[in-house]
């Protein structure tokens, strides 16, 4: 028989499964991008700056994901955040690319943008219904 992290009385596996597969479509759309060549990292950054910054913006979210899992308030906001964020940025890839018609060396993402917003979205009501009601069993 399986054994469910709780934190109170709120059970955390859907949270936490949503949580690392938004970690896994982040490192994802992030190789998307330079395999499919993103305007904005040759552009801007060049990919050594862009791979560093993205590491950065990675590590942040994996520290929340640690802190949700010890029930803290904070990183349920922060969490929630992070994955609107995620879905934002998702919409923007598929609109962009929908509107110019430029994948590579252009807004490439879309393909994981939709991933992001098919996990985004779930997980931001999921970690707003743990936040709000954490005395409610799922």
């Amino acid at each position: 028989m399986a054994t469910t992290r709780q934190s109170g009385s709120v059970n955390m596996r859907p949270v936490s499964s949503l949580f690392l597969l938004m970690l896994v479509a982040h490192v994802a759309h992030v190789f998307e991008e330079v395999w499919g060549g993103f305007w904005l990292i040759q552009a801007v950054f060049g990919l050594g700056w862009y791979l560093v910054g993205n590491w950065v913006l990675f590590c942040i979210p994996v520290v929340l994901f640690y802190l949700v899992l010890q029930g803290k308030r904070s990183a349920y906001i922060l969490g929630i955040i992070y994955a609107g964020i995620m879905t934002l940025n998702g919409f923007g890839h598929n609109i962009a690319f929908a509107v110019t018609g430029r994948y590579f060396n252009g807004f490439a993402g879309g393909y994981t943008g939709i991933g992001l917003v098919l996990v985004g979205l779930p997980m931001m009501r999921l970690l707003f219904k743990a936040m709000a009601r954490p005395w409610e069993q799922e």
